[in-house]
């Protein structure tokens, strides 16, 4: 069989050279992993998207966006029926999200 010009001895020959390479780099790895001195100097920089979104989460943690008594109302009122959504207003502010995309 021959694939773009190689046989398959000669892709059993790449991948055993290139299994050897991978072997020798993983010994080299061992090593370097068993030396006491750590690279100095390292920094880390955090974008500013990412310092935003930071805030904005702390945030959410100490604010509350839930109006729990509003959310108890509807709730009491749907689970005594007398909860009616009018149609007209939620069909006009489905129109209004959607004008906004």
């Amino acid at each position: 069989m021959e694939i773009n010009g190689l046989n398959s001895n000669q892709t059993n020959t790449n991948k055993a050279r290139s299994g050897q390479q991978v072997a020798g780099k993983a010994a080299d790895g061992q090593k370097n992993a068993a030396s006491p001195t750590a690279p100095q100097g390292e920094t880390v920089k955090i974008s500013a998207e990412a310092q935003a979104l930071n805030r904005v989460s702390q945030q959410m943690k100490t604010d509350t966006p839930v109006n729990r008594e509003k959310v108890e109302a509807l709730r009491a009122a749907l689970a005594d029926s007398s909860y009616r959504p009018d149609p007209q207003s939620i069909a006009r502010k489905m129109l209004e999200s959607d004008s906004q995309f």
